[in-house]
Parts: C-alpha cells; sequence; structure tokens
C-alpha cells in the first residue's frame, strides 16, 4: 500500500498566500476613487504586495524539485509537464468561451494564450522553468551548496543590473542564462536547506523585518520615481527581497511550531485546500473576475467584501470540478 506523503505545513501556507498574492494584483479596479495621499499609498501597498505571489511560487518548485533524484529525465518530463499543461488546455478551453461570451476580439483572445494581456504568460514561463530544473537539478547534486551560492551571486548581479534597466551592461557580454525567473527556484531551494547561525525564533523575526523594509522602499521608489516600470517583471532586487522576507516568516513560524493551533482546525483546512487548488485558482480568478466586473460597485467600503468573494469563487470554481470524475485530472487540482 502506498505511504500518503505527509505535507509541510509552511510549503501549503506559502502556497495559499502566494495565489491570494496574485488575486491581489488583479483588483484594484474594485477600489472606488482614491485621491488623498495616504489613501493612494495604501492601495499601492496592496497592490505591490501581491508582487510576491509568483517569486514564492517559484521559490517553493525549487525546495521541492531541486536536489531529488529521478528516475530518467523522461519521467521527470512527463510528471511535471503533465500537471501543468492539462489544466492549461482546459482552463484556456474556459477562459475563452467566457471571452467570446464577453465579445472579445479573435486577435484579444490571442495575445491572452501566449500571455499578453493574461496572467497565462506565467505558464509559459513555468514551460521553460522545467525544461532547465533537470539540469541546474545535476548541477546542485554535484556541486551542492557552493555551486548553489556561485549561481545565485551570479544571478543576484543580474537582477540588481536588471532593477536599473542596465542589462546587459555591455552588449556581448551576456548571463542570459541567469538574467530571469530561473533564480528563484534555486533561491527557494537555498532557503529550504540553508541552516542558518540564528535561532528559529530570530530567523522569522529577520524574514519579517527583511519584508517590510524592502516592501517599504518598493512602494516609496514606486511611487516616487515609478520605479516597477523602469525593470523587467519580477526582475526587481526588491521584489526578490519581499520573496525572501516573506518565505524565511512563514518558513521559521513553522519550524517554531507556532501554526499548531491552526494546523488541525478550519483555518488549516482552509489553508490546505487553497493550496492544493492554487494552480486552478490561478486561471480560475480571471473567468471570476471578468464576471465581478460586470457587478462592480467602485466602492471603497465593499472592495474587502469584493476581494474575499472574488477569492472564494476562484477556489470553488477547480474544488468544485476536482469533484467530477474525469474532470478532475483537468482541474488543477
Amino acid at each position: 500500500m502506498a505511504i500518503k506523503k505527509e505535507r509541510i505545513f509552511y510549503y501549503d501556507l506559502l502556497r495559499a498566500f502566494a495565489i491570494i498574492a496574485v488575486i491581489i494584483c488583479h483588483v484594484d479596479f474594485y477600489f472606488g476613487n482614491i485621491t488623498t495621499p495616504i489613501g493612494i499609498i495604501a492601495k499601492m501597498t496592496f497592490h505591490d504586495i501581491g508582487r510576491i505571489g509568483v517569486p514564492i511560487f517559484l521559490m517553493i518548485s525549487g525546495a521541492l524539485l531541486l536536489n531529488r533524484d529521478y528516475p530518467s529525465l523522461g519521467d521527470f518530463i512527463k510528471r511535471r509537464f503533465t500537471r501543468i499543461v492539462t489544466p492549461f488546455i482546459f482552463w484556456i478551453i474556459l477562459i475563452t468561451l467566457t471571452n467570446i461570451h464577453f465579445h472579445k476580439s479573435y486577435a484579444y483572445m490571442w495575445n491572452v494564450f501566449i500571455g499578453n494581456p493574461s496572467i497565462m504568460w506565467y505558464f509559459w514561463t513555468l514551460i521553460g522553468i522545467y525544461l532547465a530544473i533537470p539540469i541546474i537539478n545535476i548541477f546542485i547534486k554535484e556541486y551542492g551548496e557552493k555551486g548553489v551560492k556561485y549561481f545565485l551571486a551570479i544571478w543576484f548581479i543580474t537582477i540588481i543590473l536588471n532593477t536599473f534597466s542596465m542589462y546587459p551592461l555591455f552588449p556581448y557580454f551576456k548571463l542570459d542564462w541567469f538574467a530571469g525567473f530561473i533564480g528563484y527556484p534555486v533561491l527557494g531551494y537555498y532557503l529550504s536547506t540553508k541552516k542558518f547561525n540564528f535561532s528559529d525564533s530570530k530567523m522569522w523575526k529577520i524574514g519579517l523585518l527583511i519584508l517590510i523594509v524592502s516592501l517599504a522602499v518598493f512602494v516609496f521608489a514606486d511611487k516616487t520615481y515609478g520605479f516597477a516600470s523602469l525593470t523587467l517583471m519580477y526582475q526587481n532586487i526588491m521584489i526578490v527581497f519581499m520573496g525572501i522576507g516573506m518565505y524565511l516568516f512563514i518558513e521559521y513560524l513553522d519550524k517554531e511550531n507556532k501554526f499548531n493551533s491552526i494546523k488541525n482546525n478550519a483555518i488549516g483546512k482552509a489553508i490546505s485546500s487553497i493550496s492544493l487548488c492554487s494552480y486552478g485558482m490561478y486561471f480560475s480568478h480571471v473567468i471570476v473576475i471578468m464576471f465581478m466586473s460586470k457587478i462592480n460597485p467602485h466602492s471603497n467600503v465593499l472592495f474587502p467584501a469584493m476581494f474575499a468573494l472574488t477569492i472564494f469563487l476562484s477556489w470553488l470554481l477547480p474544488y468544485v470540478f476536482s469533484k467530477i470524475p474525469y474532470v478532475k485530472k483537468v482541474s488543477g487540482v
């Protein structure tokens, strides 16, 4: 009889946070008119918190997939690609039908499919990362922590240059293998396996401090200089530090057993369910938001209710599909 693997709660909590963060980035239009400086900063902070979502997803992937023994390259490709491609096909059909319902043009629907403008870019990015994972996995198994530090050092340099739109600094000095999303999985693996010379209690506080400071700097730069528009998406050093801070904060809170009181109650079960449904939610929230936009009151008072309802319905769709025979395999759950 197969032994069911015990779930690691902080991965579930991070994954649940990540999908909610992704949705945060797409619900700004629910707000009413905001004109006060404090209101503008609050709205911007809310949106910028959402930028942590994709990095967290990729960091979890690295923590779970790197430094592993796989039966074969074909087995890895088959397992991982089946897991992400079939739900993509299922959901892109539903999203296309929804776009047809709202009389979107064929050109618009094609752009949605290829990821512009839409959240589908993440799927194509994930394809590229999964193609590279077996190569990086062998590298890490061969060189261990030193290899990880080597990779991350070069990646951090490219991220810093990207942040200030300076990469490539010299036209023929190419670091394209490092200059992109691929560093996030390696970073996630590093943070999950590194033994720091601090107690668990100090580590989650360090993580929280990194998160707060980097978020504050990012919001300030975004408001003052339009910092977010100066860099490629998610290739910004402040977003990297925001991801590091959140990851360490949740990881070490869990290691210090701070979540023991909720793991087995309704809250813990809700977190686990959102985590399991997160990939399906990544697609379903596009459909939910399209329909919700038609009843949007543009009210700051009603914003929390609209936001909560969007999260609930985005979870409900893949959850219900996961209970239907045959459909479960393509639901993303």
